[in-house]
């Protein structure tokens, strides 16, 4: 059979999903197309049990200069492309009830439509979730391979595969030595109630360079802070290299998803507040420290790696201190 999955999620929410398309693409039954957006599409670039990846622009994620005409104008070409496939299953890869994706299942008119969440007549196989709860994302995204009799009856590993040839030029750029292991702090969250300031990550720093022979990778979304539409983390990053100049930290302000994939791939471990770069980490089988704030770690804790989750009783990361968090990473590593 073909199945188009329609994956119009965030980055972890999409990494998630991989579990799924594996033991479909890998069933040698069905071809498994995937529908995302342009913003988490880089996550899916390489992923070898994917025939065709198509994604479109959300509007809210135009780059400057990209008119509200022309998006429209390519979603609709998009919208032709995928009428003319002539699927046989689509599958609404939500893990919360969400009627957008149905816009795309009017185009494409499958035979049957796979989803979670509340009937519709356009749905054919309403799902109910996994009866256990708390349940991983992952698991219950996993569930909606139920009707097929998949082979394998839980979700395996995250599907990650980073772009070579940025992974080499970083590589050079930032001088990593290979016989000494890269660890990986990712200072950027996008929930206040998850961003660890600045000297707290400094505190861990020097405590991870005191004890162990080493490579820091500083990363964060570039910007400033004041931003309203990409707000970063450049001052947050200068603060932190200031208050560690003696160290050996590579930083490296990431521009593209593919080049923070890329970076990560050179790592051998990770410090990340919950969110899309914590789900990259582990999809490329890093060992992760896990900062959480108010979300819940059962539904979201890095999937199938070595991993600590710290949430303060507070459900504010800064509650947690320097010395919490690299004795939460010294026995990550070392597991």
């Amino acid at each position: 059979m073909r199945f188009l999955i329609i994956c119009r999620d965030n980055i972890g929410d999409t990494l998630l999903t991989t579990p799924l398309i594996s033991a479909l693409a890998q069933s040698g039954q069905h071809q498994v197309d995937v529908l995302t957006n342009n913003y988490a599409a880089p996550v899916l670039q390489h992923n070898p049990d994917i025939r065709q990846l198509f994604y479109y622009t959300k509007l809210h994620h135009r780059e400057a200069g990209q008119g509200r005409l022309a998006c429209l104008l390519q979603r609709l070409k998009l919208m032709l492309t995928l009428k003319k496939q002539r699927y046989d299953v689509v599958i609404l890869a939500k893990s919360r009830w969400d009627q957008h994706g149905l816009k795309w299942v009017k185009t494409v008119r499958p035979a049957r439509v796979i989803a979670l969440g509340h009937p519709h007549p356009l749905i054919t196989d309403l799902l109910p979730p996994p009866s256990q709860s708390p349940c991983h994302i992952s698991e219950t995204l996993f569930s909606l391979g139920r009707p097929f009799n998949l082979s394998v009856t839980a979700p395996g590993k995250l599907t990650l595969l980073p772009d070579a040839a940025i992974a080499a030029s970083l590589r050079d750029t930032c001088a990593i030595d290979p016989a000494v292991p890269v660890y990986a702090l990712q200072i950027s969250a996008r929930k206040p109630s998850q961003q660890w300031e600045a000297a707290r990550f400094a505190g861990l720093a020097e405590k991870i360079a005191a004890r162990h022979p080493c490579q820091i990778m500083l990363l964060w979304s570039p910007g400033s802070r004041d931003n309203p539409r990409h707000p970063g983390d450049d001052e947050k990053a200068r603060e932190i290299m200031a208050l560690c100049p003696h160290l050996p930290i590579k930083a490296v302000a990431t521009t593209s998803l593919p080049q923070l994939i890329a970076a990560m791939s050179l790592c051998q471990g990770l410090v990340s507040s919950d969110g899309g770069a914590m789900h990259i980490g582990a999809a490329l089988g890093l060992p992760v420290v896990a900062l959480f704030g108010d979300s819940d770690p059962a539904c979201w804790h890095p999937w199938q790696v070595n991993y600590q989750v710290l949430q303060p009783a507070s459900r504010e990361v800064n509650a947690l201190s320097s010395s919490e968090v690299y004795d939460a990473f010294a026995h990550t590593i070392t597991q």
